[in-house]
């Protein structure tokens, strides 16, 4: 399997996480989502809001059965870096209401502890025609 492959993989895996974590699926645990960060994580959020590792997991745990919103992931580019990858990729969010896009761009190196085999170190959202 490429890295390619790999990366997309994983970012597909933590986006399914999120769509059966805010629909409240029984069996899922928040520290398949936290053990997939680097404790140094931050996310710029679509508006310019930069959270860090305590404020994103916290707000995901809060999230859980909240929204029936459903995620989907495309377009990804890949590019590797020494042992970190930067990858770019669309995310898709539907609720019955709206969908939105937004471009998301996330460093990440490998990490066979975590769930997906990568840790998470940043991520950079950017809205698609809000």
């Amino acid at each position: 399997m490429t890295e390619s492959k790999r990366v997309s993989d994983e970012v597909t895996r933590l986006h399914d996480f999120f769509t059966a974590w805010y629909a409240g699926e029984p069996g899922r645990m928040i520290d398949e989502f936290s053990r997939s960060l680097d404790k140094g994580f931050w996310i710029v959020g679509p508006g310019g809001d930069v959270t860090g590792y305590d404020e994103i997991v916290a707000a995901v745990a809060a999230g859980h059965g909240e929204s029936g919103m459903r995620i989907a992931v495309e377009n990804f580019q890949v590019v590797q870096l020494g042992s970190a990858v930067v990858c770019r990729y669309d995310e898709v969010q539907t609720t019955a209401q709206e969908r939105r896009r937004r471009i998301s761009t996330a460093v990440m190196v490998t990490d066979t502890d975590t769930p997906g085999g990568y840790r998470w170190i940043s991520v950079h959202e950017t809205w698609v025609n809000p």
